[in-house]
């Protein structure tokens, strides 16, 4: 479905931004906030990071969220007047209200701002105007009978009055009870927002990379989206954690380099090991790099080709942390000399890198 392009509402690309308002979303003059009447001043991380955290061109449609952005491109186009997104913790929920935000800003020139739940209460005559209203974390609100209450009462008055109002609830699907808990729930457009599938991961994070500026090798991103557990906060932090270092990524070498120092973010996936199956491949491989001791490849693999704490490969190798040292660099010197052993460091890195792409 073509969402843009055909709506009343269009971003504004005729009239030239001045640079300082561009990566907040701000034309020529500041925007209004609309519950103060203030003008809106972005933040330091509003204007560094717009594109990747708040328009609708950052988000990747897959089909476990396309649903629930075409539902919050309608509602700023104004086409959907009440929408409920549901769905679990750190999948893009958040990010995509503030996109709502984004877009209702550059089309009405007021900046409406995201709330959760809880803020909304505390302070719910901030929020009483004829402008959007942008909703996250209601589930917050809904523990406690008073809350949940107060809530109800809001959104009947707003529903009543017809004015535009978008909520995100934290909930693995829609259910009986969120329903019930809508006012008039027939008119609001409930949209489930799932977890990814692996393959999706694998889209999602090629989108997030680029929007990092980084350039993964195919078979980095295959190991991310298959083996790192968690959710896209977990998958954004390991991206952020890799951009720290460089921003390339591609080669086989620094394919396993990100894997090591991407090591404490496998921590939710009890089936990933990096250190035990290097020392298994290690030697299980024996016969083919007889030359060398397959601990010593083994230790200096973990050590300097995959970047692991000493102390770490110690552990996981059962010996001192002095033995991982020596060890290492006798094998580093004997490398040096040696083409036979480079070669043979060359093709045990193939193979560690292979076989953890193949789970």
């Amino acid at each position: 479905m073509a969402l843009d392009g055909g709506h009343r509402r269009q971003e504004n690309t005729k009239q030239p931004l001045r640079i300082s308002w561009v990566r907040a979303g701000i034309k020529e003059k500041p925007l209004l906030n609309h519950r103060s009447g203030t003008p809106h001043v972005p933040k330091l991380s509003e204007v560094l990071f717009e594109k990747k955290e708040h328009s609708f061109g950052s988000l990747a449609a897959l089909p476990s969220n396309v649903e629930a952005i075409e539902a919050a491109l309608l509602f700023s186009a104004g086409m959907n007047r009440l929408v409920a997104l549901v769905g679990p913790s750190g999948w893009g929920k958040t990010h995509l209200l503030r996109a709502v935000s984004y877009r209702l800003s550059l089309d009405d020139g007021v900046y409406v701002e995201p709330a959760s739940a809880l803020e909304y209460l505390a302070c719910p005559h901030r929020f009483e105007s004829p402008a959007p209203l942008v909703l996250d974390d209601v589930q917050d609100a809904l523990s406690k009978a008073r809350q949940r209450l107060a809530l109800r009462f809001a959104l009947e008055r707003r529903v009543r009055a017809g004015r535009p109002t978008i909520l995100a609830f934290t909930s693995p699907k829609p259910s009986r009870q969120l329903r019930a808990f809508l006012p008039n729930a027939r008119d609001w457009k409930i949209v489930a927002m799932g977890e990814p599938a692996a393959d999706e991961r694998v889209q999602l994070l090629n989108q997030m990379a680029a929007a990092e500026g980084l350039a993964l090798s195919p078979r980095l991103t295959k190991v991310l989206a298959d083996q790192m557990h968690g959710n896209g906060r977990t998958l954004a932090g390991a991206l952020k954690r890799l951009r720290l270092s460089r921003s390339t990524w591609l080669d086989t070498g620094s394919t396993l380099q990100a894997l090591g120092l991407l090591e404490p973010f496998f921590a939710d996936n009890s089936g990933w090991d990096l250190k035990m199956r290097i020392l298994r491949l290690a030697e299980s491989s024996r016969a083919r790099f007889g030359k060398v001791n397959p601990l010593d490849l083994a230790l200096y693999t973990m050590l300097r080709e995959a970047g692991l704490a000493e102390s770490d490969v110690a552990r996981a190798a059962a010996i001192s942390n002095a033995d991982v040292y020596q060890r290492t660099m006798r094998f580093q010197k004997q490398l040096e000399t040696c083409e036979v052993t480079a070669a043979n460091v060359r093709q045990f890195v193939e193979l560690v890198v292979g076989s953890l792409a193949k789970d």
